[in-house]
């Protein structure tokens, strides 16, 4: 337990290192609950794996843990609000369908979700997205497919031509994703070329696009747009959403939930 708890406490230290480059041992002390003694023991092995770099008090984010922000640091970010969008999409899971999920840390919660209906049969998920996978390892009636492609480690998802091929060769009747950004001009946005291109092809491949995103995405833009707001059917996000961006939103005809 020991161990879990120190790899969940060092994905906590780069997450908030990401969003403020640097931080003081006694910062992360308050925000991990333990003392500044651990703190500075996690600091050191993570300095050694090249996560960060160790300055006088605290610590930086390294270059390397800047570009490869971890997928699991990323999936504890505003988790509770994951979590119950996650919940809310399931919902809309119903016997017989067949789901694309993206490779998102949104759609993992989704997966979750899912993994405890035990109400439904014959559900066929697709998902581009390693660790999504593996939340129904355990559920032997959900067919579950990956996409194949190439792995790439800091989302722990795969992309390129396999990608393309599978897809090529199926209709989803409803497909999940997560955005990195979400405006009403640039709708949404992803942070890597790559996995945009799959959330498109995903998109074209769906009969129902119903996007999950927590309110601190919106007016974010980041590189790549995937689909335009319109192209999304539902938008599921928490009370953190700014009202004036979820009015916009539904004038357009997109229907929006908020949990």
């Amino acid at each position: 337990m020991a161990a879990i708890l120190g790899s969940v406490r060092k994905d906590k230290i780069l997450g908030f290192l990401r969003d403020r480059s640097a931080a003081t041992v006694a910062e992360l002390s308050d925000l991990c609950e333990v003392s500044e003694v651990t703190i500075r023991q996690d600091l050191n092995q993570l300095a050694v794996e090249g996560m960060l770099v160790r300055t006088r008090g605290g610590a930086v984010l390294s270059s390397r843990a800047a570009a490869d922000f971890t997928f699991a640091a990323r999936a504890a970010v505003n988790a509770d609000a994951k979590q119950r969008i996650g919940e809310m999409a399931a919902t809309f899971i119903q016997s017989g369908d067949a789901i694309l999920l993206d490779a998102s840390t949104t759609g993992l919660y989704v997966a979750r979700a899912l993994a405890q209906r035990i109400d439904l049969a014959d559900v066929t998920v697709i998902t581009s997205g390693i660790n999504t996978a593996l939340e129904l390892i355990n559920r032997l009636d959900i067919q579950t497919f990956l996409t194949g492609g190439h792995l790439r480690a800091s989302t722990v998802s795969l992309s390129g031509s396999f990608v393309w091929d599978m897809l090529g060769k199926i209709y989803a009747t409803v497909g999940f994703f997560g955005a990195r950004g979400l405006t009403i001009a640039q709708g949404f946005t992803e942070a890597n070329l790559q996995e945009a291109d799959v959330k498109r092809r995903m998109r074209d491949r769906c009969q129902e696009v119903i996007v999950g995103v927590d309110g601190g995405k919106f007016g974010q833009v980041a590189l790549a747009p995937f689909g335009e707001i319109t192209s999304a059917r539902r938008i599921i996000t928490d009370d953190t959403a700014p009202e004036t961006d979820l009015s916009q939103i539904r004038q357009l005809g997109v229907e929006v939930i908020v949990v």
